[in-house]
């Protein structure tokens, strides 16, 4: 390939053979995008010229390596034999491309010690060795929906046939090693990096432990990463079982094709359901039909026995057309009002709230929750004591603090209860929420309501209840608000909706409502005299330095909830829309691109200063997404298939945050913002 330079031009088909065309393409296309370099296309000859960035040239560099020509399974199985007994650093030699029947398979990066990080691997099978009709990944959603499904696909097999096992050597001489690994889906159908479907072929991502006895290779265990059938071969001493499965996943012989449309419309009529929603001036629906209950606390399946199906009250229903289902009748959750669900304790008011949070999100088929939509924009607001808050506008809700502090930009490294609430609806609004929901049990108790006993005997409060509030939020910033109320009837006067989960069932309740609040003399609170649009209006304004983003120390991903950033955690359990851990390794991917590679967003015209708003740093990242693919987030030099795509909202929730005087990133300890 030569050196790489200020100009480079590359021909296509050098690359065709070795099954790298999708992963060149883009590449160069995050090339024009991220950097937005010239980038000149001969569509003729199939060439093209790009002024490369650093991070590009970084990312090309690790294509180079795939020009040269790409080695044969029966030579790559002679290498294993040959290394029997070898140091196992010698895996590095494997590293790059290698044609199989039908497949390529490409070694990323081999471990260094049999203790380290598994080895990353890929397969990469062209459209017309897979042969799945084009009418299933013929858009987007269809792409998406193929490749959860055929992930679904392959962790189900590597689980069956024993794939994810370790050798079963004990010691420091036994043997180690020999399990493959891939990303482990959810209820939720997400983007993902494990299996990407683009218009030239289908690739998988993964994880192999090279086999090693000590620190040397097991060389016959390794080679049957050559064998096309496994025979008379203990399944948990082989190294790599890929020919099987890529026969087993990636082939659409091996599919049902019934079940993979049935999976892949029902992706598409959920995603066409949301895309409604706005048409209807709705911000949510929930379908007849539905059922919320889950397994266990511990599990997000489906409850299988005694679940009382949703029906919708004849007051809020609404039919809506989907274009393979047809029509779908269910509750509509309509932009600009205040819905309040009442009802006993264990009667579902809570099941049916979570369901309606994660409505952003597509789901299998027969979770129950498919074609519970709301807009991708909803954002549950909790109480998070202890959380860091950073130059947030709460002034809204608190207010002419004893200390004298300027709430307009309050920092604090130790947040109450109700601190942390308003802090977490102002950050929503910040990021341009449209649905809130609040959970009675969940959300500080001060900042919903303040009842006239309390007021009269404590005048100097400097909290500002929720309900005082809300129709301040409603109708000047056009939100929804959605509450869990068992214990308080303060919101029945302002609400323009009351529904009552009795026995699971949901029953209008509104008239009712209304007239045992007027028999009990139960008012609308008060609202402050201070309009809640003008009182917002600094949020918009918080700039996120950087530089600030860097981590003292290196970052990792340990749970779902936790990010280690340095010397410090980031805390996420009080983000509950952000479902999978691979979401939660791509925030860290995202963390480290905007401390490390500040081009990245200056040249997505955010100006040179590097102090973007942060919506304006979530809504690039989001485009960068929408037009590149999950794959923009990959490091360079690195191919990650244990990255989904995370929504706006817990983008922007993932904040580092040290208390300075300068404004400061949402739950990251140490970002800084600043005003203009």
């Amino acid at each position: 390939m030569g050196d790489l330079n200020e100009h480079t031009v590359f021909k296509l088909e050098d690359f065709a053979c070795r099954g790298v065309v999708p992963i060149l393409r883009q590449s160069t296309e995050a090339v024009a995008e991220v950097a937005a370099a010239e980038l000149t296309v001969d569509v003729v000859t199939e060439t093209f010229t790009v002024s490369l960035s650093a991070r590009a040239q970084a990312s090309l560099v690790r294509m180079s390596k795939y020009i040269a020509d790409a080695g044969t399974a029966e030579e790559l199985k002679e290498w294993f034999h040959s290394h029997h007994n070898a140091p196992y650093p010698a895996y590095h030699d494997v590293e790059g491309s290698w044609k199989f029947p039908g497949f390529i398979f490409v070694l990323d990066r081999a471990q260094s010690d049999p203790f380290a990080t598994p080895s990353k691997a890929r397969v990469q099978v062209q459209h017309h060795e897979a042969k799945f009709p084009q009418c299933m990944y013929s858009s987007r959603i269809r792409r998406t929906a193929l490749a959860d499904y055929l992930l679904r696909t392959l962790h189900h097999q590597c689980i069956t046939r024993g794939y994810a096992e370790k050798l079963g050597g004990h010691g420091w001489s036994g043997g180690k090693g020999g399990d493959i690994h891939v990303d482990t889906p959810g209820q939720q159908v997400l983007e993902r990096a494990a299996v990407v479907v683009t218009d030239n072929g289908i690739e998988a991502r993964f994880t192999i432990g090279l086999p090693a006895r000590g620190r040397s290779i097991i060389g016959p265990f390794a080679a049957e990463v050559g064998a096309l059938y496994l025979k008379n071969v203990k399944l948990t001493t082989v190294c790599s079982h890929v020919p099987n499965l890529v026969e087993c996943a990636l082939l659409f012989a091996s599919h049902s094709e019934e079940a993979l449309m049935t999976h892949i419309t029902c992706v598409e009529d959920q995603e066409a359901l949301r895309d409604q929603l706005a048409v209807h001036g709705l911000v949510g629906f929930v379908p007849n039909g539905a059922r919320f209950p889950r397994m266990s606390g511990a599990s997000d399946k489906p409850l299988q026995k005694n679940v009382v199906p949703f029906e919708s009250p004849k007051t809020q229903a609404i039919s809506l057309k989907l274009p393979n289902r047809g029509l779908i009748t269910g509750m509509a959750i309509r932009k600009g009002a205040i819905y309040v669900c009442l009802g006993g304790g264990f009667h579902g008011k809570s099941t049916f709230l979570s369901a309606l949070a994660l409505g952003s999100y597509n789901f299998v088929p027969g979770d129950g929750r498919e074609f519970v939509s709301t807009t991708e924009s909803t954002a549950s607001v909790q109480s998070e004591d202890g959380r860091p808050v950073s130059a947030v506008d709460i002034s809204p809700f608190i207010n002419n603090l004893p200390n004298g502090s300027d709430t307009t930009a309050f920092s604090t490294v130790n947040a109450s209860g109700s601190t942390s609430c308003a802090a977490g609806l102002m950050e929503a609004l910040e990021l341009g929420a449209e649905l809130l929901v609040f959970d009675e049990d969940t959300t500080a108790s001060n900042f919903l309501v303040r009842d006239n006993t309390i007021a009269e005997l404590v005048p100097q409060e400097p909290i500002t209840p929720l309900v005082a509030r809300a129709q301040h939020l409603v109708k000047s910033v056009g939100v929804t608000m959605v509450l869990i109320c068992g214990a308080s009837s303060a919101f029945l006067p302002s609400a323009d909706v009351v529904v009552q989960m009795d026995a699971y069932q949901m029953v209008d309740v509104t008239t009712r409502a209304k007239e045992v609040c007027a028999a009990h003399h139960v008012e609308a609170a008060m609202a402050p005299d201070t309009p809640f649009e003008a009182s917002r209006a600094p949020a918009r304004t918080r700039r996120v330095l950087l530089s600030s983003l860097a981590p003292r120390g290196k970052m990792s991903t340990r749970t779902r909830t936790v990010i280690q950033h340095g010397d410090e955690n980031i805390e996420l359990h009080a983000v509950p829309q952000l479902v999978h851990v691979s979401q939660t390794r791509a925030i860290e991917a995202l963390l480290r691109q905007w401390s490390e590679e500040q081009e990245l967003l200056g040249m997505q015209g955010l100006g040179s200063d590097k102090a973007p708003t942060l919506c304006a740093l979530v809504d690039t990242l989001a485009t960068l997404i929408e037009q590149g693919g999950i794959d923009v987030l990959q490091s360079p030099g690195r191919i990650d298939g244990f990255l989904a795509r995370p929504r706006r909202l817990d983008i922007g929730a993932a904040r580092t945050c040290e208390y300075q005087q300068t404004d400061t990133v949402n739950r990251t300890r140490g970002a800084q913002f600043r005003r203009p």
